[in-house]
């Protein structure tokens, strides 16, 4: 992908073969604020004007790392199966909301791919720790891939900890072994209630059972690109 990051404006494709797409930021895009080494908050973007980009306050628990104006900061998007990132600086915090201005610089870089296309959907998910007398906790995922997912946790749980799934895949059950490759720093609060951000990796699943998630988030991620067409 070395000439991946040359495109036509304003086109998103670039020259390399087969030709890859660039994706860009765009408004009301979720969106990861890397605010200093090690430390990532979530926050979405409310507009783009050309290089500059408006992102939405910080969550509570989080605003207080808001970063100064001219401080260096970068921003990640995940798009397909791929992590983008592209850096930036601090132009402006505007009070009280805060907004933040980020001016970027450079270009986006892919940070990451992704073992399997990943997209944002509920499934009915089940889970509890391997051991046969474990309570079972039902909620439903934040998004789903053959490979892994993420959902909210009513229990703080914690990385390598191994779980036993079951999901609800279109009009099919799917078991799986999973181990948690991460858990949130801090809650989330919903009246009242706190929830941990938790991903999760399979560990152990049947060949058709992840031939049917594979399936499954395709179509789902091809009718949102129809959405968004």
């Amino acid at each position: 992908m070395k000439n991946c990051w040359r495109w036509e404006s304003p086109g998103r494709y670039c020259w390399g073969r087969p030709p890859y797409f660039v994706s860009l930021l765009e408004s009301h895009q979720p969106v990861y604020l890397v605010v200093r080494p090690g430390k990532i908050v979530g926050t979405r973007v409310i507009r783009r004007v050309r290089q500059e980009v408006y992102l939405d306050a910080l969550k509570d628990h989080d605003l207080e790392l808001t970063p100064l104006p001219g401080t260096t900061v970068a921003i990640r998007w995940p798009y397909d199966d791929l992590l983008y990132e592209q850096q930036g600086v601090i132009t402006e915090v505007i009070d009280p909301v805060p907004i933040i201005v980020v001016k970027l610089t450079g270009n986006p870089r892919v940070l990451e791919q992704r073992g399997s296309l990943r997209v944002k959907v509920q499934v009915p998910l089940e889970y509890a720790l391997v051991r046969p007398d474990s309570e079972i906790l039902m909620t439903t995922t934040l998004d789903l891939s053959a490979t892994g997912l993420r959902f909210p946790s009513a229990v703080e749980l914690w990385a390598g900890l191994h779980l036993k799934l079951r999901l609800r895949v279109a009009t099919q059950e799917v078991i799986v072994l999973g181990k948690v490759t991460r858990v949130s720093s801090r809650p989330r609060e919903i009246r009242g209630k706190k929830t941990w951000e938790t991903a999760v990796s399979f560990l152990s699943i049947k060949p058709n059972d992840s031939r049917l998630i594979e399936q499954f988030v395709r179509r789902h991620h091809h009718r949102q690109q129809l959405r968004q067409d």
